[in-house]
């Protein structure tokens, strides 16, 4: 686990120091297969689970990625872009706000909001079957699976950054959507990319013309690897973001924002800060 005397300490603080040692505990426990739900009793008797997990239905205390098959590819409704020994990665899914392909999550704030991807390329990497809570619970044995993570997400990324438009998910295929999209509750919403969706630190790399928008080239090389650190994460099994760091999103601003805003910390973490740290 990461040392409570780091040098970073506002990297997992709020684990480390400020989480009640039941659920260091139960975090353990799950992490060594011990017990399948993270979870405890309190005094009184109730049964309590850990932050990132189902708080109900049969999975109740289970990350969702410890019951969910993320290796379905595109044909079988899936989102699994690529695969490794050890790792999956993924374009985060699970939408439910509006019937997007495949569950994808959407690249407009609009219609995603705070489910929106954090880049016109965003991809998820998972270990397959090794429980891991956060980066927080990280060890330096981890570091092979990290480097082969690191490896795989940036090969999803370049995958989906050099794909044509007719690959589901590639960049090609976000930027030439068109039409409009049925929320669920009866709004509709324009899938079209524009200039407002990104970033303002990223927007000098777009242009808006006739027929849609043009990215410069220099703006699909730059690869960024980070985690959404302990009480910034909303899953509770480790996962790394990968994505194309000139075309961020409005989405990744207001993450970042509210972040700072409730936990005093950023919702991304760079992979090579907690790499340095083990």
């Amino acid at each position: 686990m990461l040392s409570r005397q780091s040098t970073k300490p506002n990297i997992s603080a709020q684990y480390q120091t400020q989480v009640d040692w039941e659920v260091h505990a139960a975090v353990d426990l799950w992490e060594q297969g011990t017990t399948d739900t993270i979870s405890f009793q309190n005094d009184a008797g109730e049964s309590v689970y850990a932050q990132g997990t189902c708080p109900g239905g049969p999975n109740i205390g289970k990350p969702v990625f410890q019951f969910l098959n993320m290796k379905k590819s595109f044909s079988e409704g899936g989102t699994m872009v690529a695969e490794s020994e050890n790792a999956v990665s993924f374009i985060p899914a699970g939408f439910r706000n509006a019937p997007t392909q495949n569950t994808m999550n959407p690249v407009r704030e609009e219609i995603g909001g705070s489910s929106a991807l954090m880049s016109l390329v965003h991809v998820l990497t998972i270990p397959k079957d090794i429980r891991i809570y956060n980066a927080c619970t990280l060890r330096k044995n981890h570091i092979p699976l990290l480097e082969e993570m690191k490896e795989l997400g940036e090969k999803a990324v370049v995958i989906l950054r050099s794909g044509p438009k007719e690959m589901i998910g590639s960049l090609q295929w976000v930027l030439n959507q068109r039409g409009t999209i049925e929320m669920n509750d009866g709004s509709s919403k324009s899938l079209e990319v524009e200039i407002d969706d990104f970033s303002q630190k990223t927007r000098g790399n777009v242009v808006q013309l006739d027929g849609g928008i043009s990215v410069s080239p220099a703006a699909t090389v730059k690869i960024k690897n980070a985690f959404h650190v302990f009480p910034c994460a909303s899953i509770g099994w480790l996962h790394l973001h990968s994505y194309l760091g000139d075309l961020i999103t409005t989405a990744h601003d207001s993450m970042e924002a509210e972040a700072l805003a409730k936990y005093n910390q950023p919702k991304n973490t760079p992979y090579e800060e907690i790499l340095a740290i083990l």
